[in-house]
């Protein structure tokens, strides 16, 4: 099992650069590849590969999920704001 969490490096690597990741989302036909989507501008990232079987994609997943909602609570946290 593998303690590298490939989505966990996109947000942090978006973070480092000024901007946040809004949500994570999964390829329905191609289990290994995810996107993201940027809360600067509606960019979205990816495919983001990501190495393992399926009981560990879930794994990183879930991990990924959990650690945005952890960056949306932190005192350094960016949000975008209405206009």
């Amino acid at each position: 099992m593998s303690t590298r969490n490939e989505l966990i490096e996109v947000i942090d690597s978006a973070r480092k650069s000024g901007n946040c990741v809004k949500c994570i989302k999964r390829q329905k036909h191609a289990p290994n590849d995810f996107y993201m989507n940027l809360v600067e501008g509606g960019k979205q990232v990816g495919p983001i590969k990501v190495e393992g079987d399926i009981n560990e994609l879930n794994r990183k997943f879930g991990e990924a999920q959990s650690y945005l909602v952890g960056m949306k609570n932190s005192p350094a946290k960016f949000r975008a704001t209405a206009a």
